[in-house]
C-alpha cells in the first residue's frame, strides 16, 4: 500500500481535489467528459453484442442517455459505470509502458469524436463538446509526452471512483432512474438496485486497486534492477 501510495500520491491528491471541486464551475466540463464516457461505454457494448445504436446525448446538466436497439440488456446497462471503471484501470496499468497509455488515450478521444460524430446531433452542444474532448486527448497525446501520462492516470483513478459518487448522490435519491434502477427494472426486482449498485462500485475500487498495484509492483521491480545493474 506504501508504494501504491508513493507512485500515485500525486493522482489521488488531484482526484480527490476534483470529488472536492465537484459542484464548482472548475469541476463542471470534466464532469461532463466524465458522463461522456459513461455513455460511450453503454454504446460501445451495445455494438460488441450485436445491437445498434441510435442516440448518444450527454447534457449539461449531466444527465445522459444512450439509445440502442438489440443487444444484450444487462451487459449494455452495466457497461457505463463497470465499463468507466475497466477504462480507468487500464488507462492506470498502461503506465507501464508509457507510449502504449499515450495510445490509449489517444484512442479514447478518436472513438469520442467518431461516436459523437454517428450519434450525437450536429450541432448540438453535446456534439461540440464531444469532438472538442476528443481532439483535447488526440493533441495532448501526440504533443504533451509528459502531461499525457499524468493527464491518463488522473482519468483513470476518477472515471473508477465515479460509480462511488453517484451511489452516494443519485441512488439515495431517484434509484429508479439510475442504471442500477432499470437494471433492476429489467429483471422485475425493484429492491435489486441497491446491491447491483453496490456490486458495481466493489469492481470499480478492485480494478482500480488491481491496476495501481500492478503498476507500483511494476515500477518497483525496475527500480530493483536498476539498481543491481548499478
Amino acid at each position: 500500500m506504501r508504494q501504491v501510495l508513493r507512485t500515485f500520491w500525486l493522482h489521488l491528491l488531484l482526484a480527490v481535489v476534483a470529488l472536492a471541486l465537484w459542484d464548482t464551475p472548475i469541476v463542471k466540463p470534466f464532469r461532463v467528459f466524465v458522463v461522456w464516457i459513461h455513455e460511450m461505454g453503454h454504446a460501445s457494448m451495445a455494438l460488441a453484442t450485436g445491437g445498434e445504436v441510435a442516440e448518444l446525448r450527454v447534457r449539461w446538466n449531466e444527465s445522459g442517455h444512450v439509445i440502442s436497439r438489440g443487444g444484450i440488456f444487462p451487459l449494455i446497462s452495466s457497461a457505463g459505470y463497470v465499463g468507466s471503471a475497466i477504462l480507468g484501470a487500464a488507462l492506470i496499468y498502461a503506465g507501464r509502458w508509457l507510449g502504449a497509455q499515450r495510445l490509449l488515450l489517444g484512442l479514447v478521444g478518436g472513438v469520442q469524436i467518431a461516436m459523437a460524430v454517428l450519434y450525437t446531433p450536429f450541432g448540438a452542444l453535446d456534439f461540440f463538446f464531444g469532438m472538442g474532448c476528443g481532439l483535447v486527448l488526440i493533441v495532448v497525446t501526440a504533443q504533451f509526452g509528459r502531461f499525457a501520462h499524468v493527464l491518463a492516470t488522473w482519468i483513470g483513478v476518477v472515471l473508477c471512483l465515479y460509480s462511488l459518487y453517484d451511489f452516494r448522490t443519485d441512488l439515495w435519491m431517484h434509484a429508479e432512474r439510475t442504471d442500477a434502477g432499470i437494471l433492476a427494472g429489467y429483471f422485475g426486482i425493484a429492491v435489486l438496485a441497491y446491491p447491483i449498485a453496490f456490486v458495481w462500485a466493489a469492481i470499480s475500487i478492485y480494478v482500480m486497486f488491481w491496476a495501481m498495484r500492478g503498476l507500483s509492483t511494476a515500477q518497483k521491480a525496475a527500480g530493483i534492477a536498476y539498481e543491481q545493474e548499478n
